[in-house]
């Protein structure tokens, strides 16, 4: 576990990149912009004690949005590795559940975009 600080209009991670770590937003706000937009305005907004980039660790699929701090951020993050190294300790439900969730949200989003 890691805790970062970004500066306003500063990336944590861009469309395309790996997906290496999952954060949660300890304080300030995170812009989500979709790859089709082509604005100053996010698609949605990440706002404190909410998690962000973990559908890309769950599903080790490339990040498929841009996420970029809105002011001065702070956000822990926790590795790809360390998430996967909790989910295969848990629960075989709880294991299958965060699949299938982020599954679907990634369906979704996938049919939103055609």
């Amino acid at each position: 576990m890691e805790k970062q600080s970004f500066n306003e209009n500063q990336k944590v991670f861009n469309v395309g990149d790996a997906p290496d770590k999952m954060y949660l937003l300890v304080k300030g706000k995170v812009g989500i912009f979709l790859p089709t937009n082509e604005t100053k305005e996010p698609n949605f907004i990440i706002e404190e004690m909410e998690l962000f980039g973990e559908m890309g660790c769950i599903e080790n699929e490339l990040r498929m949005a841009t996420a970029r701090c809105l002011e001065q951020s702070e956000v822990i993050s926790i590795t790809k590795k360390e998430f996967d190294d909790r989910v295969n300790n848990s629960d075989v439900f709880i294991k299958g559940c965060v699949n299938a969730l982020s599954y679907r949200l990634r369906q979704l989003d996938k049919k939103m975009q055609k």
